[in-house]
């Protein structure tokens, strides 16, 4: 599995190749979330596009929830949008990552690259504090 990660003004697109297992996932999502650029990032685009096969499932999905939720605490003004045609990875997606319990950032599948960077485009810049210190929780 090859992931490339391009940073942009605004966020940062994860390009993976090949086949990707559920840690390849959680590991590039990891480093996104390690790098001080993240702090500002307005979305992160995981485009799927282009890969053979996956191992993306159920459980690397509520993992990958758990990662969004810390991360959402010092970056709250994210969006993810991954690019898929998979309709079942879609679901699942969808299923948990917008579950009541593990919903944190906004997130949605869309078909093409061009079709995640319109619905990023159309979407009002959020404002959300940052909740680092914990202060809002109380």
């Amino acid at each position: 599995m090859a992931c490339e990660r391009v940073w942009e003004p605004e966020g940062v697109v994860a390009k993976y190749s090949g086949a990707v297992s559920g840690e390849d996932l959680l590991e590039c999502v990891r480093r996104i979330q390690a790098d001080a650029r993240f702090d500002d990032t307005r979305y992160v685009i995981h485009d799927l596009s282009s890969i053979e096969h996956h191992g993306i499932g159920e459980a690397t999905l509520t993992d990958l929830a758990v990662l969004h939720i810390g991360a959402a605490a010092s970056c709250p003004n994210c969006r993810v949008v991954f690019v898929s045609e998979d309709s079942v990875l879609a679901d699942n997606i969808e299923k948990i990552l917008l579950s009541p319990l593990m919903k944190s950032y906004e997130v949605k599948v869309r078909p093409s690259l061009l079709a995640a960077r319109d619905w990023l485009d159309e979407q009002p810049q959020l404002l959300r504090i940052s909740d680092i210190m914990g202060f809002l929780a109380r």
